[in-house]
């Protein structure tokens, strides 16, 4: 049995098409994430009478479901698995400041890139500043929880020939 996890890379690939009187337009953009060690993927029920925790960025860490290193991050993938109903994502990039993200039944959000800035309280903040995601389902009174699904990727995992090399993939 292998005591190592080997480093690969993460391949994600959006598709779209759509063909209007018989001209079809679109594009297909892929891209690849090298030297991956690291996935947290999982199914989750949200609340809509309080914030329910998603995910927490730390400088360092051990490993800990909903959980990872901020300078580890590749990937992250949030999807509102409810067939209706809403869900509000809350950024945090400190304990008092945060934004909000509105995720409508069905649609997925995606971040590829630590790099990417959004505006929060009149600031900008890289998405590298990220300390927490978390949400709430917006049914109002009638809807209790709604689900779901996120997978996060970090770099990570083995080096075996102990050089910082990614190992070549077969």
């Amino acid at each position: 049995m292998a005591n190592t996890i080997q480093q690969t890379s993460l391949n994600v690939s959006i598709n779209e098409q759509i063909t209007i009187n018989g001209v079809t337009y679109g594009n297909n953009i892929t891209k690849s994430f090298a030297d991956n060690g690291k996935v947290d993927q999982r199914v989750m029920q949200i609340n809509s009478t309080k914030l329910t925790s998603v995910f927490e960025y730390h400088d360092a860490l051990p490993d800990v479901a909903g959980s990872g290193v901020k300078s580890e991050f590749a990937y992250f993938r949030i999807t509102n698995t409810d067939s209706s109903v809403g869900v509000t994502l809350q950024f945090f990039v400190s304990g008092a400041k945060n934004g909000f993200f509105y995720l409508p039944a069905g649609c997925s959000f995606v971040l590829m890139s630590n790099d990417m800035d959004f505006l929060c309280e009149g600031e900008d903040f890289s998405l590298g500043d990220l300390v927490a995601v978390k949400a709430k389902t917006d049914g109002g009174k009638d809807v209790v929880s709604s689900y779901i699904e996120y997978v996060a990727v970090f770099k990570g995992g083995a080096d075996p020939a102990g050089d910082g090399e990614a190992p070549e993939e077969a």
